[in-house]
């Protein structure tokens, strides 16, 4: 009987992006629960597998392409270049450190072999990143679309989800006219907090249309789960 898979509600595009990153100093979490891509930028007193352990109970850590697996990529991109002159050039530019770089550099003076080599690349990703998750028996999902609530900040003092230490929060003084009395609050909890760039984008625009928000913040680990807390207040004073 086969196991039963993974299902991680994240973003295929977001996990090549991070793939694709082979910063040493950079390293990609992927939240099993929430979907949420981590970004961690590693210091020097940092070792990688601190930083595992740091993630080891909710994610998994994200892959980064090989210079093994890049130096097969340009192997096999080559014997598809057509061109004679230019498919002897890459052989020389990929022989040594900075091949990447000499390869595109290269191909500057080739357009149409180079948008090849970026849609050739970016499949080779793909594909890499869809064999990863099915090692690891992870299935993408479509995530729940995000629902918006409003709610008084009444109700939000007196909600017994409300972390204690959330509920001192509050507008101290207008940055404009420094009021410290008068102020509109408003508040709105998400469903839970977006995951994907789309989802923000989403969000930026239901804000501004439906509630005539341009510019807030999300509060995540206000309440317990994923929910996220939206939080602003205007000056009555000043507008």
């Amino acid at each position: 009987m086969m196991p039963e898979k993974i299902q991680v509600p994240a973003d295929f595009e977001e996990i090549c992006d991070a793939f694709e990153d082979s910063s040493v100093n950079h390293r990609y979490y992927l939240d099993l629960k929430t979907g949420e891509i981590i970004f961690i930028a590693k210091g020097k007193e940092e070792s990688e597998e601190q930083i595992d352990g740091w993630f080891a109970e909710c994610c998994i850590a994200i892959p980064k392409i090989s210079s093994n697996d890049g130096c097969e990529d340009m192997e096999y991109f080559i014997e598809s270049v057509e061109d004679e002159s230019l498919k002897k050039k890459p052989h020389i530019a990929i022989d040594g450190k900075g091949a990447f770089r000499r390869l595109k550099n290269i191909l500057l003076k080739y357009p149409e072999e180079r948008e090849k080599w970026f849609k050739f690349q970016n499949a080779r990703v793909k594909e890499r990143v869809r064999k990863w998750l099915e090692d690891e028996g992870i299935e993408l999902v479509k995530a729940k679309p995000i629902e918006i609530m409003g709610i008084s900040p009444k109700e939000l003092f007196n909600s017994k989800e409300i972390e204690a230490s959330w509920k001192d929060f509050g507008p101290r003084a207008c940055l404009k006219c420094g009021n410290e009395e008068v102020f509109e609050e408003k508040h709105f909890i998400l469903s839970r907090c977006p995951n994907s760039r789309e989802e923000e984008e989403w969000l930026d625009k239901t804000m501004k249309k439906q509630y005539g928000v341009k510019e807030y913040g999300i509060a995540a680990g206000v309440f317990r789960g994923d929910r996220g807390l939206i939080e602003f207040a205007v000056c009555r004073k000043c507008g």
